[in-house]
């Protein structure tokens, strides 16, 4: 697996990208997914702006963290299925997928540019650990593990999981067999 800083925020992306979806389709618990979504970007945008962004000219990006941040907290405070919800949903969307274009289009190539790949490298580890740090601090347990990964919870956690998205045969699968089947229900 790829470690270098542009991998990591890329994965990232991705990920959020997923929840999105799911959100938008309404599939599994939308408060856990929510909440999932909040860890995650809150975690993401404070690695980014305490360990890339220094290097950098992103005083921009900072802002439009600012903003997704506002919004993400309204959509905690939403009640799904609400119009309320959809219309927070839909402000969050555009408005980090704006964000995102943006950052893979023009912030991180001129990161990679400026920098080699021993610092891209370096930068991933610091992004890692501070985004780590991030999710704990948020009660985020055993994030060790890459963004969206399912191998830094215990078989209890993915159990759960599973549970709430309703996996069939959930009590009869080992750790392994709970994280594969997550990851194909999302």
């Amino acid at each position: 697996m790829a470690t270098d800083v542009i991998t990591l925020i890329t994965s990232d992306h991705r990920t959020v990208e997923r929840l999105f979806e799911r959100l938008k389709k309404q599939e599994g618990d939308p408060s856990a997914t929510v909440a999932e979504l909040h860890a995650l970007l809150v975690a993401h945008s404070r690695a980014e702006e305490d360990r890339v962004y220094p290097l950098i000219d992103a005083h921009h990006s900072v802002e439009e963290h600012k903003e997704a941040e506002i919004l993400l907290d309204a959509l905690v405070r939403a009640r799904p299925g609400t119009p309320e919800f959809r219309k927070t949903l839909d402000q969050l969307v555009e408005s980090v997928t704006h964000h995102v274009k943006e950052e893979e289009s023009k912030i991180l190539p001129t990161l990679a540019k400026s920098v080699g790949e021993k610092q891209l490298k370096e930068l991933g580890k610091a992004f890692k650990e501070r985004r780590a740090e991030e999710l704990k601090a948020l009660g985020v347990p055993k994030q060790a593990a890459p963004a969206g990964s399912r191998e830094g919870a215990s078989k209890a956690e993915l159990y759960e999981k599973a549970k709430k998205a309703d996996i069939p045969g959930r009590s009869h699968m080992d750790k392994k067999e709970l994280a594969e089947a997550l990851r194909h229900s999302t």
